[in-house]
C-alpha cells in the first residue's frame, strides 16, 4: 500500500476545500437561479397576457425558454472553469508551500542520516518560521548530548582499561612482596623469632593494602549498580570528628605521620551515614599517605561553620596538587600521576568521596593550601 505524504495531504486537504466551497457556491446560485428564473417568467407572463396573436406569443415565449437555458448553460460552464482555475492555483500554491515545508524535513532527515552513519560534527543550519526553527535547534541539541555522551563513554572506557592495568599492578605489588616473605619464611632465610615477626607484620601489611583495594572496587560495584544503602542519622559532628582521631592515632605509626582535629568547641548535629563519613575520612587519610610525599605527614581535620551550614576542612603538608589537575581529582579512576612506578593508587578514593558526600545531600571541593586541602560541605539540622 502506497504511503501518504505531506505534499498530497495539503494538496488533496486544499482542493477537497475549493471543490467543496464551489459546490456549495453553486448549489446556493442555483437556487437563487431558479427562483429568479421563475420570477421573471411569471413576470414575462404577465406581460404577455394582452397579447392576442398566438403565433407571436409562442415566439416569445419559445425565445424566452432558449435564453433562460443558454444562461443557466453558461453559468455552469463559468462554475466549472472556475474550479478548474481554482484548483490550478491551488496546485501551485500547495507545491510553494510543500517545498516551504520539505526544506527543514529534508534538512533533518540529511541530519538523521548523519547520526546513522555516527557523523555528529556538522550542526543543522535552518533559518526560517520559528516552529521549524525550534525543532532544528532541538536536533542540534540532540546531537550534541549524543556527541557528549559519547565522548564521556570513551574516557570511561579509557579510564576503565587504565584501571584494569592498575589494578593489575597494585594487586601484583603486595602479592609479590607476600610471596617473598613466605618464601624467605620457607626456605629460612628468618631464622630468629624477631626476624620472623618482622616477615608475618610486612606480609600483613600488604594484606591491609590488597583488602583496601578490593574494598573501593566492591564500593564502586555497589554505587554503580545502585545498592550502596544510605542510612542517615543525626549526630553530633564535633564529637565523631574527635573520637575519628582518637581512634586513627592509635593505628599510625607517630613518627610519620600525625593527624589532629580542631572542631573549634563547636557542638552541632548534621544528618549523615556515620559509617559513609568514616570511609570518606579514611580515603582522604589515605590519599594523603600515597600523594603527600611528605616525612613526617601532619594530617589536621578542621570544622569550621559557613554561611551554609557547616564545612569540615581536611588538610594534609603534602605536595599538593598542579594546578592544571586540581579540577579532575573527584573524576572516576583519575590519578594525578600517571606512572605507577611511581606510586600506587587507583583513581577510586576521591571518587568514593565524592559520591557519598553528595548521596548525604552534601558536596566536596579541593584546593591547595600548602598541601591538599579538601572541604566536606554539610547541612546542620
Amino acid at each position: 500500500m502506497e504511503k501518504g505524504t505531506v505534499k498530497k495531504r495539503i494538496f488533496l486537504s486544499n482542493a477537497f476545500m475549493v471543490v467543496v466551497t464551489l459546490l456549495i457556491f453553486l448549489m446556493i446560485n442555483l437556487f437563487v437561479i431558479k427562483f429568479y428564473a421563475e420570477s421573471i417568467e411569471a413576470e414575462f407572463r404577465t406581460s404577455v397576457e394582452g397579447v392576442t396573436d398566438e403565433e407571436r406569443l409562442d415566439d416569445l415565449l419559445e425565445d424566452w425558454i432558449v435564453h433562460r437555458n443558454e444562461f443557466i448553460l453558461l453559468f455552469g460552464a463559468d462554475g466549472i472553469l472556475c474550479i478548474i482555475v481554482l484548483l490550478i492555483v491551488s496546485q501551485l500554491f500547495t507545491k510553494n508551500l510543500t517545498d516551504h515545508i520539505m526544506e527543514p524535513l529534508d534538512t533533518l532527515a540529511e541530519g538523521a542520516k548523519r547520526i546513522k552513519k555516527n557523523d555528529l560534527s556538522q550542526d543543522i543550519a535552518y533559518t526560517g518560521d520559528l516552529e521549524f526553527e525550534n525543532v532544528c535547534a532541538a536536533f542540534n541539541d540532540m546531537q550534541a548530548s549524543i556527541l557528549a555522551e559519547q565522548e564521556k563513554n570513551r574516557r570511561y572506557e579509557k579510564a576503565r582499561t587504565d584501571m584494569i592495568a592498575g589494578i593489575s599492578h597494585d594487586l601484583r605489588t603486595p602479592l609479590a612482596a607476600m610471596k617473598g616473605t613466605i618464601k624467605g619464611l620457607i626456605d629460612g632465610v628468618a631464622s630468629t623469632p624477631e626476624q620472623q615477626k618482622k616477615f608475618l607484620q610486612a606480609a600483613y601489611r600488604r594484606t591491609g593494602d590488597m583488602d583496601m583495594l578490593l574494598n573501593q572496587l566492591l564500593y564502586l560495584s555497589r554505587m554503580e549498580t545502585g545498592n550502596m544503602g544510605i542510612s542517615m542519622q543525626n549526630i553530633d559532628i564535633g564529637a565523631f570528628l574527635g573520637n575519628y582521631v582518637k581512634g586513627k592515632r592509635e593505628v599510625i605509626n607517630s613518627l610519620q605521620e600525625e593527624i589532629i582535629a580542631d572542631t573549634k568547641g563547636i557542638t552541632a548535629k548534621v544528618s549523615i551515614d556515620s559509617e559513609q563519613f568514616q570511609r570518606i575520612l579514611d580515603n582522604l587519610v589515605e590519599n594523603s599517605r600515597k600523594y603527600g610525599e611528605t616525612t613526617p605527614l601532619k594530617m589536621k581535620i578542621i570544622l569550621e561553620k559557613t554561611p551554609k551550614g557547616l564545612s569540615v576542612c581536611f588538610r594534609d603538608n603534602g605536595v599538593g596538587v598542579p594546578e592544571e589537575k586540581l579540577p579532575h581529582i573527584f573524576e572516576e579512576f583519575y590519578r594525578g600521576d600517571e606512572s605507577r612506578n611511581k606510586k600506587e593508587g587507583n583513581g577510586l578514593g576521591l571518587y568514593i568521596v565524592k559520591y557519598l558526600m553528595e548521596a548525604m545531600g552534601g558536596s566536596v571541593r579541593a584546593e591547595n593550601a600548602d598541601g591538599l586541602a579538601v572541604y566536606l560541605e554539610l547541612r546542620e539540622v
